[in-house]
């Protein structure tokens, strides 16, 4: 069930559309790499490792060697790019915490990923010199934990902040419009570590400032004119909120265990 539902997750972001800068079933953003095609290799190599994820449970080590595997295995579907490196690491947290305590209890999950990534920050940024990702250097540049920081808090911009607020819409509005709300709600939220690989704090305070601009809208039709206007607007400038991305993955997938 879970795996199918992860699966699910990921095809349910990347088919949203329209979304600003992101792949989608309109053109491919701010992505001259990638594809609709592209994410769909991605996600079915994803897909198999969540069992292991699960059976990992508190052993935070073996988690990290899964997802790198997961990891090697988009690599060899994709031929080399990039879609989804940050939703694995938050797939495999999430998952290693429902191995340990399981999901009806969302309190208790969300207790079990704070105590699985504790001392997550201290480990791979507070001594970081040379960075490697996006994160990395977000972090030295800014301060800003990035993903690393919301898993060790226990994803409060996933349990306290979009999972509400896509449940309240999604049961207003129904599914498509809800989730572009809350990727809107995200985008105008998150430290986006790959808003600023692109833009930088400027980049990243405009998607921020626009997402805000369009959070309001209740209308399908004039929300849908809203995110095409955005979306020209990143591409022009070469800005793709994957962060976001990821975490209104991670929020379906939440709000289906439901």
């Amino acid at each position: 069930m879970l795996t199918a539902l992860a699966y699910e997750a990921l095809i349910k972001e990347v088919e949203l559309t329209p979304k600003p800068g992101l792949v989608d079933k309109a053109n491919n953003g701010s992505h001259h790499d990638m594809s609709l095609e592209t994410f769909y290799r991605s996600a079915k190599a994803i897909a198999p490792f969540v069992d292991t994820f699960l059976t990992c449970k508190r052993d935070f080590a073996a988690l990290r060697e899964a997802g790198k595997a997961c990891e090697c295995a988009m690599f060899e579907a994709t031929k080399g790019i990039n879609t989804h490196k940050g939703m694995i690491f938050s797939l495999a947290v999430i998952c290693g915490a429902i191995g340990s305590v399981g999901y009806k209890d969302m309190t208790a999950l969300q207790r079990e990923i704070r105590h699985l990534c504790h001392d997550l920050v201290q480990h791979d940024l507070a001594h970081l010199k040379t960075p490697k990702t996006h994160g990395e250097r977000f972090y030295l540049q800014t301060k800003a934990t990035g993903i690393r920081g919301e898993a060790a808090a226990g994803y409060p911009t996933l349990f306290q902040q979009s999972l509400p607020f896509f449940t309240q819409h999604y049961k207003r509005y129904g599914e498509d419009m809800a989730l572009k709300l809350t990727l809107l709600l995200l985008m105008s939220e998150t430290q986006d570590s790959t808003l600023f690989a692109r833009g930088g704090l400027e980049g990243l305070a405009f998607v921020q400032q626009e997402a805000k601009k369009r959070l309001h809208v209740r209308d399908a039709l004039v929300l849908d004119e809203a995110l095409n206007t955005f979306d020209e607007a990143c591409i022009q400038r070469n800005l793709s909120p994957g962060g976001s991305a990821d975490l209104l993955g991670l929020t379906w997938f939440l709000h289906g265990l439901g």
